[in-house]
C-alpha cells in the first residue's frame, strides 16, 4: 500500500462500517437513485477535499440533499443522453478512471484506484459507472451547445481582430442560485433577494466556499464552487465585465445571466499556458503504384525525377507533371506549413531532418514513393495554428455555461421525479 493510499485509508477508517440494507429513495423517469448512490458520493467528495487541501462541511441532512439534487440532475440527464443515442466505451471510461486517480495523486493507475477506493468502502464498480455516466452527459452537454451555437469565419475574425486570442487565465469559484427556465417575475424577484442576502453574508465574513457549499446551485457547489482555471478569453461578457474591478481573492458584486445569478471569487490569474511548435514548409512529389507501373517501377521513377532535379530540373514543374496528390501538385507540391507530426512517420522523419532545399531519396509510405524537399523552417506558439478554429472555440466557450444550465434545467423540469 503506497503512503497515498494508506492516508486516505486512515483518514477515512472511521467511514467505513457495516452499510445498512440499500434503499431507493428517488425515482427519475424509471431509474432509481439508491441511498448508498448519496452515501458514495459523499465519501468520495470527502476524498477529493482532503487531497485538494480543503475543508470538507459537516455532513449533515441537508448536505446528504444537495448531493441527492445533483444525483437527480444527473440521472435526468444521463436519460436524456441515452435516448439520443450517446454511448461511451470502455476506453474511455478507463480514461476516466485514470484522470481520476491522478486527480487523487494515486499512482499505479486503475488497480491501485480500485484498491484505494475499496478499502474506503467505496464499490468500484459504482464509481466505474459514475465515470461512464459523467461522460455520457459531457457529450449530450456539447450536442446541447452546438445545436445552439453556430459561429461563422467572419465573426472568428473579428474576435481575433478586435480582442486577440491569448488574454491569460483566471481561477474562479462561483456562487450561483438558479432560476427556471422560463422564469416568472416572482421566481426572479426571489433569485435576486437570495443572491443579495448571500452577498451580504459574505460582506460580513462569510467563508466564500462553505457558503458555496452550502447555498449554491452550482454544479461544483460542494466543492466550494471551485471553476478551477478559465481561459479569461473564453467567459461569458457577463463574468468578464464582473471580473474587471475585482482584484486577485476579491469578490465580484452580484450579476445575472441567463440562467441565473451569480457571485464570482477571483482565486488567481496566470498568463496563457504557451506550447511552441516547429514548423515546416514542405514540397513533394508523390509516385503511387498502379496498374502499369508496379512497386519497383514507381520506385525506379522515382529515383529517375530525383536525378533530372539533381541536374537543375524545376521540382514545382515535375511536381504538376507526375505527382499522384493533385490538391499539392496543383501548387508544384507545396505542403504548405505544418508541424511535420502530423505526417505519417516516414514522411515526418524526413520533413524533421532533411537539410533545407536539398531533395530527399525516394520514401516510401503507405501512400506511395515521395521525393522531398524542405524550403523552410520555423517556430511558433501553437495557439497560433488554427486562429479560426480557436476563435470559434472562444465565442462558444462564451455561451457554453449558460446554455448547458439553462438546458440541464429545462431536461430535468420535464422529467419525471419523485422523492421517496
Amino acid at each position: 500500500m503506497n503512503h497515498v493510499l494508506f492516508a486516505i485509508s486512515l483518514l477515512f477508517s472511521g467511514l467505513v462500517a457495516a452499510a445498512p440494507l440499500d434503499r431507493v429513495i428517488a425515482i427519475v423517469e424509471q431509474s432509481p437513485v439508491l441511498a448508498s448512490d448519496v452515501d458514495n458520493r459523499l465519501t468520495l467528495l470527502q476524498v477529493q477535499s482532503q487531497r485538494q487541501g480543503r475543508e470538507f462541511p459537516p455532513i449533515s441532512a441537508e448536505l446528504k440533499s444537495r448531493i441527492l439534487d445533483r444525483l437527480i440532475d444527473e440521472q435526468a440527464l444521463k436519460n436524456e443522453a441515452l435516448r439520443q443515442g450517446f454511448s461511451v466505451t470502455d476506453e474511455q471510461v478507463n480514461e476516466g478512471l485514470v484522470r481520476l486517480a491522478q486527480n487523487l495523486g494515486i499512482a499505479g493507475g486503475i488497480p491501485e484506484l480500485a484498491r484505494a477506493l475499496t478499502s474506503i468502502g467505496l464499490p468500484f464498480e459504482r464509481v466505474r459507472e459514475e465515470t461512464r455516466t459523467e461522460l455520457l452527459i459531457s457529450a449530450v452537454q456539447r450536442r446541447a451547445v452546438s445545436n445552439q451555437i453556430s459561429v461563422s469565419d467572419q465573426e472568428a475574425r473579428a474576435l481575433i481582430e478586435r480582442e486577440g486570442l491569448n488574454q491569460g487565465q483566471v481561477r474562479l469559484s462561483e456562487i450561483f442560485v438558479a432560476l427556471p427556465s422560463a422564469p416568472t417575475p416572482e421566481q426572479i424577484a426571489a433569485g435576486e433577494q437570495r443572491i443579495v442576502a448571500l452577498a451580504q453574508a459574505l460582506g460580513d465574513g462569510a467563508d466564500f466556499a462553505r457558503l458555496a457549499t452550502r447555498s449554491s446551485d452550482g454544479a461544483q457547489a460542494i466543492a466550494g464552487g471551485d471553476l478551477g482555471w478559465r481561459e479569461l478569453s473564453g467567459l461569458a461578457d457577463a463574468f468578464r465585465s464582473a471580473l474587471t474591478q475585482v482584484d486577485n481573492r476579491g469578490i465580484s458584486q452580484p450579476f445575472r445571466s441567463r440562467a441565473g445569478f451569480h457571485i464570482l471569487q477571483l482565486n488567481g490569474k496566470r498568463g496563457s499556458e504557451t506550447v511552441l511548435i516547429g514548423e515546416a514548409r514542405a514540397r513533394h512529389i508523390l509516385l503511387r503504384p498502379d496498374a502499369i507501373n508496379d512497386v519497383a517501377a514507381t520506385q525506379a521513377l522515382a529515383l529517375e525525377l530525383r536525378g533530372q532535379l539533381m541536374g537543375g530540373a524545376s521540382f514545382a514543374a515535375l511536381a504538376k507533371e507526375y505527382s499522384s496528390d493533385p490538391v499539392s501538385a496543383s501548387k508544384g507540391g507545396d505542403l504548405g506549413w505544418a508541424d511535420p507530426s502530423q505526417y505519417v512517420p516516414a514522411f515526418a522523419a524526413a520533413v524533421s531532418n532533411l537539410p533545407l532545399n536539398q531533395v530527399s531519396e525516394p520514401i516510401e509510405t503507405r501512400f506511395g514513393w515521395h521525393l522531398v524537399e524542405v524550403l523552410d523552417r520555423r517556430t511558433v506558439e501553437s495557439e497560433n495554428v488554427g486562429q479560426l478554429q480557436r476563435a470559434k472555440q472562444i465565442i462558444i466557450d462564451r455561451q457554453a455555461d449558460e446554455i448547458i444550465a439553462a438546458w440541464t434545467r429545462e431536461i430535468v423540469e420535464a422529467s419525471y421525479i419523485e422523492r421517496l
